[in-house]
């Protein structure tokens, strides 16, 4: 069977998604946390989880350094913060 995909806003997460969310990092997802692009003005940061029937990225908030060091992180650039 196929997992199917979806991402949910961590600020919309059921209790049983938080759950999950607090066992799978018990200590914390910030180390988690990337950055994807739906389209050339679509973006977003999420962190991923799986269920037996989903793969979940879910989408976080995250300010403005914290972003950009994720974005250079993938882009391979050092941050001079």
């Amino acid at each position: 069977m196929t997992k199917k995909n979806r991402i949910v806003s961590f600020k919309k997460l059921d209790s049983e998604l938080k759950n999950l969310v607090q066992n799978f990092y018990p200590y914390g997802f910030e180390d988690d946390i990337n950055f994807y692009r739906l389209g050339p003005d679509k973006s977003f940061y999420a962190f991923p989880i799986s269920t037996e029937e989903y793969n979940i990225l879910v989408k976080v908030d995250v300010d403005s350094d914290f972003g950009q060091e994720i974005e250079e992180e993938e882009s391979g650039q050092e941050s001079d913060l």
